[in-house]
């Protein structure tokens, strides 16, 4: 038992820029009855960790972020199948248990997620519930098990939780090159949609289309609405897959479908939005929000994982102490797939 060692840990206790980032030591934390204790490998970084470290503090002491994480079993305080030394990941979506939809296995209203509200996977050992817990799939590497859980959860409640994407719809996925878009492309292929994607250039585009999208948009140099219009025969998509917001909230909705249906998980281009509402009662359009996804919804995802018919995308790994450069990286949203953290 890890009593009373510290640990090595990144965390702030105030909003602002990557400056606000510390890196130093901490205490190693206990699993309570019920919890493990997870010895990081890999943990990577996700738009939420930089929406947490510019808003208001709403915790108390220092917070360490990070939702998605893969490591090794230490410590088991409780009933588990898990032993020291397994090789696991963590599902990051927590549910309450008590609410009517937890009951009915629906997306739990009050759901927590690892890293937000608990303290996180930037640091060398986590405790988290062991009903969280998973086998890392034996054919990914530490940085790709991490690069897994958040993004695709999300993106798989999104097309199929709740836009319930079938065979042969047309998808348009705005955010290709992020770990969420690129997670979105992949699940839209797998359910047999073709897939239209956004690049922001030329270079960008041509490494999206490995993906196998079937068309791609260079939103910098074209119009998208129009593009989509012209590949599309003038009918416009199914569904639009969008986590930027304000930027691209108008020509989302108009790049729709009659009957389309526009899913967000996401606004970090901006949370306000004006548009036009008679075009979704006159065209019978749905606007369906999405954030995070069941027990059940993640077991489908790994299972496809480990299957080798899901892979996430890393694209940069950088070790914990340069967690900064990191938090920079994806705030530029240069990379091509996931940012991840190393211990």
């Amino acid at each position: 038992m890890l009593k009373e060692i510290a640990m090595k840990a990144v965390f702030f206790d105030q909003n602002g820029g990557p400056e606000v980032l510390g890196y130093g030591e901490v205490s190693t934390p206990i699993p309570k009855k019920g919890e493990a204790l997870i010895k990081v490998k890999a943990c990577a970084l996700n738009h939420l960790d930089l929406w947490l470290r510019k808003r208001p503090i709403t915790f108390k002491g220092p917070h360490i972020p990070g939702s998605d994480v893969a490591g090794v079993v230490e410590e088991v305080n409780g009933k588990s199948k898990f032993r020291p030394g397994d090789e696991v990941i963590i599902n990051p979506a927590i549910p309450c248990g008590t609410c009517q939809p937890c009951k009915n296995n629906q997306p739990c209203e009050l759901v927590t997620i690892f890293g937000a509200k608990t303290q996180g996977g930037y640091a060398e050992y986590v405790t988290v519930p062991i009903p969280q817990v998973y086998a890392k799939p034996k054919n990914a590497s530490f940085a790709e098990a991490a690069a897994f859980p958040l993004t695709f959860l999300t993106a798989w409640h999104m097309l199929v939780g709740r836009a319930n994407v079938k065979k042969g719809e047309t998808v348009f996925v705005w955010g290709a090159s992020g770990g969420l878009g690129s997670a979105g492309i992949q699940i839209a292929k797998n359910r047999g949609a073709r897939v239209i994607a956004a690049a922001r250039s030329k270079e960008a585009g041509e490494k999206i289309k490995a993906m196998g999208v079937d068309r791609t948009v260079n939103y910098t140099e074209e119009d998208a609405v129009q593009q989509v219009k012209n590949y599309t025969q003038g009918k416009g998509v199914d569904i639009v897959f969008d986590s930027v917001g304000a930027k691209t909230w108008n020509a989302s909705l108009a790049m729709l479908r009659p009957h389309g249906k526009l899913v967000y998980a996401g606004t970090t281009s901006g949370d306000m939005v004006t548009f036009d509402a008679s075009d979704v009662y006159y065209y019978q359009q749905s606007i369906l929000g999405a954030r995070m996804g069941t027990k059940k919804e993640f077991e489908m995802v790994l299972k496809l994982f480990s299957q080798g018919k899901l892979k996430p995308m890393v694209d940069k790994v950088f070790p914990l102490h340069r967690a900064r450069e990191a938090q920079q990286c994806l705030e530029e949203g240069k990379q091509m797939g996931k940012v991840v953290l190393e211990m």
